[in-house]
């Protein structure tokens, strides 16, 4: 019997292995299965066959391969007026427009104007006010919507502006907003004539031939094709929201952005919109718009299938572009060996390097998988800071006070490698120093991690954080 189950064991190894090394994966991502394989054979091989390969599903796969060349020609198509030249921007800036461009297709362009909004009641209001003035459409996609308190007065701003002829489009990650989803708030805004797109459906059936956890964690608010929203923030009312996981309210930030921006994070909600329902890619031509400001921002959306090039390497790229600073805030911090040398290399080159991270989060997995990493940070110079003021979910990273890198990406392989995401890239002093500004609040209401008095923790501690983190590439 021992023999027969040790057969079985090898057998099971060898096949997953098989499947491992059939596609290219980074490094840790394959080790982390074989070692989950080898301690756990037979919930190690069923977890691997539910997670462990990015699989959409053929229908999802076929639209993503006949969207991309789609939408590099919607943007190959962008009127010249609305491109920003790439000598006004700065060197490190340029470089990365460059970068960002070869990999989604989408330019630097000017013409904005960008407001910071850095308290959730105010970017609700602000966005409540925009939909009521609303004159021909309303396109929201955001991975969480959940019922109560200023989100029913969302619900009923959609409900009247679809009632007085604004045609109205909600977007809704399966997983993320599924109670939602079975609430009286949808069926009130369908039977309104907003139209509702389940994004990424969960059932058992599905989740034998999917994964289930690639999801739309993507935060966008389109209003007339002139105005949007991104950011952190979901649908929800953080005075209410998740109230029972011990972390205290979620902390967010969004943009609300003025030009032709708005028009591409559109054109970004209706390409998943595309690979969700099968409708054609077919973005309505670019408005006439006045400069709304002289701000310049490119638009950058990541996914397992949206991007030649994951949103990680762009970050890098912003990291080794930087001369004097480098403050960065996430709620998940678990970046891999390229974004964790990339932080260390600019703290030994003199680069003053800050992560401001939430004191406590939902996930006691990823806060030992993030945990793992400090040492190697404080030891070269990186402050770390833990906010203590609820659950700290802004993401952000300004570099110099001069380029900002702002949207729903964390920082942690799910972000770069799983969910479908979107960036904003301010080339913008104005704007980056408002969001160093809301950084420095941020860091107000934390406290410094200590290099010796880390080292001082339990061994048993330290131990359950490396055993985590090796395992992190599948969390």
């Amino acid at each position: 019997m021992l023999n027969l189950l040790t057969l079985l064991h090898l057998c099971v190894l060898l096949g997953i292995a098989l499947r491992i090394f059939s596609r290219r994966n980074a490094r840790g991502t394959a080790v982390g299965w074989l070692l989950l394989v080898i301690l756990l054979p037979a919930a190690g091989a069923l977890m691997y066959l539910m997670i462990g390969e990015r699989r959409l599903g053929k229908t999802w796969m076929r639209r993503a391969a006949a969207l991309r060349p789609e939408m590099l020609r919607w943007a190959a198509g962008i009127p010249a007026a609305s491109v920003a030249a790439p000598d006004t921007l700065s060197p490190g800036g340029e470089s990365i427009g460059r970068l960002a461009q070869a990999a989604v297709g989408l330019p630097p362009m000017g013409g904005h104007r960008l407001q910071l909004l850095g308290d959730s009641a105010a970017v609700m209001r602000a966005l409540i006010a925009d939909i009521a003035a609303a004159r021909s459409s309303v396109r929201l996609e955001f991975y969480i919507w959940s019922a109560g308190g200023f989100v029913d007065d969302l619900v009923a701003a959609l409900v009247h502006a679809s009632q007085r002829g604004i045609a109205c489009c909600a977007l809704m990650d399966s997983l993320g907003s599924r109670p939602f989803l079975r609430s009286s708030a949808v069926a009130r805004l369908r039977d309104a004539g907003v139209t509702v797109v389940e994004v990424l459906p969960v059932n058992p059936l599905r989740a034998l031939f999917v994964r289930f956890d690639l999801r739309d964690h993507r935060k966008i608010a389109v209003i007339d094709r002139r105005i949007a929203y991104t950011g952190s923030m979901n649908i929800a009312d953080p005075r209410f929201f998740k109230q029972d996981a011990g972390v205290g309210e979620w902390v967010d930030a969004m943009v609300r952005i003025e030009g032709p921006a708005a028009w591409v994070l559109e054109a970004v909600s209706l390409s998943l919109t595309s690979l969700q329902t099968g409708s054609p890619f077919a973005p309505p031509p670019p408005p006439l718009l006045a400069p709304a400001g002289s701000s310049q921002v490119q638009i950058f959306p990541s996914g397992p299938q949206a991007s030649m090039l994951p949103i990680d390497a762009l970050l890098l790229a912003a990291i080794y572009a930087a001369r004097r600073e480098i403050v960065l805030t996430t709620p998940y911090f678990v970046p891999g060996e390229a974004l964790l040398t990339a932080l260390r290399s600019a703290a030994l080159r003199g680069v003053a390097v800050v992560l401001v991270v939430p004191e406590r989060i939902d996930s006691r997995l990823v806060r030992y998988a993030s945990q793992a990493y400090n040492e190697d940070l404080l030891a070269v110079g990186v402050r770390i800071l833990h906010f203590r003021d609820g659950l700290l979910h802004t993401k952000s990273m300004v570099v110099d006070e001069e380029i900002t890198v702002f949207g729903t990406v964390n920082l942690d392989l799910r972000s770069f490698e799983l969910n479908f995401e979107v960036s904003l890239i301010a080339y913008d002093r104005e704007f980056s120093s408002a969001a160093r500004a809301l950084q420095r609040a941020y860091e107000a209401r934390s406290v410094p991690l200590e290099l010796n008095a880390w080292r001082a923790r339990p061994r048993l501690r330290r131990l359950l954080e490396n055993a985590v983190q090796t395992m992190s590439p599948l969390l």
